[in-house]
């Protein structure tokens, strides 16, 4: 099975521009791997709420979270992502990615 993977307007692609050059190398590689392996190990994916997973990658002492819903079997959508700094996952990124989400629907029905 290969996921097709596009990130949802700009949080993403902004997240990723604050990076350094290795950071954005591995986040590439670990969704390089998601696209393309059937199952992807757990310790990569966690479902938080309301159909939304985030997506972690560790780099050296940084901890990466994508948020991202699927939308069918093999579309993967990228909402916010964040460096995570606590324990918690900070309840507005969770908030920002339910938001993200429903707007995502209301473009996609807009378009039909």
């Amino acid at each position: 099975m290969v996921r097709e993977i596009i990130a949802y307007k700009d949080y993403y692609r902004d997240f990723m521009s604050r990076l350094s050059d290795k950071e954005q190398l591995k986040i590439r590689r670990a969704l390089l791997l998601f696209s393309d392996t059937e199952r992807i190990p757990a310790h990569f994916i966690k479902y938080i709420e309301d159909g939304i997973y985030e997506f972690r990658v560790t780099y050296g002492n940084n901890e990466f979270r994508i948020f991202f819903i699927y939308d069918g079997d093999t579309l993967v959508i990228l909402f916010n992502a964040f460096r995570k700094k606590t324990q918690k996952t900070p309840r507005s990124e969770i908030q920002k990615a339910k938001r993200l989400k429903e707007e995502y629907y209301e473009d996609k029905n807009a378009d039909i």
